[in-house]
């Protein structure tokens, strides 16, 4: 799994970076959201039991009846979805658990081959959920930089897509 930092710094960064001046306070109090899931791993269902993407749902839930904190919300909602993002790209999740109980992986790389030319490499798909993993013992792929980049790209989406809309208005 990527290291508690990385969890950490890369939600954090893309919020900074995708929210309005005004939002900053709360990305900074909600920071630990972005760890939560890996409370699972106190249980017995490490990457399944809150690496899924029902907990991000669920958090979004109050967003339809509480509109004037909508903004904690998404933040919250964000940091949980970032984790079980950047874990896809680390070994995988069991994204639709306890509906469907295969893991959820992208493997993605880069990397540069002895005759100095850059190789990508890309597969995703559901793999059986390994018992290593009920117990947070499981391989590591590499591909935990594209999970963090590609996290800080969909915050860069948002910003523009922010940016568009204020002036079309």
């Amino acid at each position: 799994m990527p290291n508690w930092s990385i969890h950490l710094i890369v939600p954090l960064l893309a919020l900074l970076i995708a929210s309005r001046k005004e939002n900053h306070k709360y990305i900074l109090l909600l920071l630990p959201f972005a760890v939560l899931p890996d409370l699972d791993t106190l249980l017995a269902q490490h990457r399944a039991l809150l690496h899924n993407i029902f907990l991000p749902l669920i958090v979004l839930i109050p967003v339809l009846f509480i509109k004037e904190k909508k903004t904690l919300f998404m933040i919250a909602s964000a940091y949980l979805a970032s984790h079980v993002l950047l874990d896809m790209f680390q070994g995988g999740v069991v994204l639709f658990y306890p509906f469907y109980n295969e893991m959820a992986f992208v493997d993605a790389s880069l990397q540069l081959s002895k005759g100095n030319e850059l190789l990508w490499t890309f597969d995703y798909g559901f793999t059986d959920y390994a018992a290593g993993w009920e117990t947070a013992y499981g391989y590591i792929t590499d591909s935990a930089g594209t999970g963090a980049m590609f996290f800080v790209f969909l915050a860069y989406i948002c910003i523009s897509y922010r940016n568009w809309q204020e002036r079309r208005h």
